[in-house]
């Protein structure tokens, strides 16, 4: 595994000016809970008998939340009786993330037995021009994070790149891959689209009335919800798909700061696409709570 755990880059959020100069930069880091948990982390890698188990069992790993739902997803499928799983990113830009979820994918394969499916979407040609107001123009441009195609293809194994216009791809791809997702239902979702609109496009993989292709239950992190406000961008799309799904909600999950090692701020940004006229919803996950309380002696 990755031993550097990189702080993701914050695109474009607006939160001002970083001091400059030595002891300055370090406070400036430190005051803020999501870069000083990043140099946290880093520290703790360096302790004694910090390896891979440790590293995933207390968060301590490049992408964390990408981390968390490859085991959120493996652990589902593995009580549902599924011998593998999908798990995807919307909004590949350089790759970084792609690669970080491949990592991960492997360590929970070995880790639970469940066989896991990394596939990335993107344009391939960064960003596109905004469609609407809520996409955020003021934080984006056209030609965004664009891609170096043949440096990452060289790296990325197994996993799969799917380039193009989403609008197509995805439906192509939920078509010919119908059998392969039978067998591997989507368990979680990385949402990085950053426009609404794309944003809105990716939610079509929830749309549908078939049920085949994902878990009952579906781990999503919404990497650009910082610094917007709930009326734009991924947070008004998955507004309107509650607005007109309500039988299949996606919201934020409740209090996992308070079960997540280190209180980590990527919590806040975790979500779940809760499928509820799924024929699998009410089976009971074995091992999932006790099934008795009784009474302290």
């Amino acid at each position: 595994m990755r031993r550097g755990t990189r702080a993701t880059a914050q695109k474009g959020h607006p939160y001002g000016r970083r001091p400059s100069g030595g002891l300055a930069d370090v406070l400036w880091e430190w005051s803020k809970s999501g870069t000083r948990q990043v140099a946290r982390n880093r520290l703790l890698q360096r302790l004694p008998g910090a390896g891979s188990a440790a590293a995933y069992r207390f968060g301590l790993v490049e992408r964390p939340h990408y981390a968390y739902g490859v085991r959120r997803a493996t652990e589902l499928a593995a009580r549902l009786g599924h011998r593998g799983v999908t798990v995807v990113e919307f909004g590949v830009a350089g790759g970084n993330g792609l690669l970080a979820l491949a990592e991960h994918a492997r360590y929970y394969a070995a880790a639970t037995g469940v066989a896991v499916r990394v596939v990335g979407f993107d344009s391939g040609a960064g960003m596109p021009a905004a469609k609407d107001s809520r996409d955020l123009p003021y934080l984006f441009g056209p030609g965004f994070y664009t891609m170096d195609h043949d440096r990452l293809r060289a790296r990325l194994g197994a996993a799969e790149l799917v380039i193009g216009d989403l609008a197509e791809t995805l439906h192509d791809y939920l078509d010919s891959r119908a059998d392969l997702l039978r067998d591997h239902p989507v368990g979680f979702v990385c949402l990085d689209l950053d426009h609404y609109s794309s944003t809105t496009t990716a939610l079509d993989l929830f749309r549908g009335p078939a049920h085949e292709h994902l878990l009952p239950r579906v781990t999503c992190y919404l990497d650009d919800l910082p610094g917007t406000i709930e009326q734009i961008g991924e947070a008004a799309a998955l507004a309107d798909f509650n607005t007109t799904h309500p039988d299949r909600p996606i919201g934020r999950v409740l209090g996992l700061r308070a079960f997540t090692p280190f209180d980590p701020p990527w919590a806040d940004q975790i979500y779940a696409h809760h499928r509820l006229d799924h024929p699998d919803y009410a089976r009971l996950e074995v091992g999932a709570t006790g099934d008795q309380l009784p009474l302290d002696r």
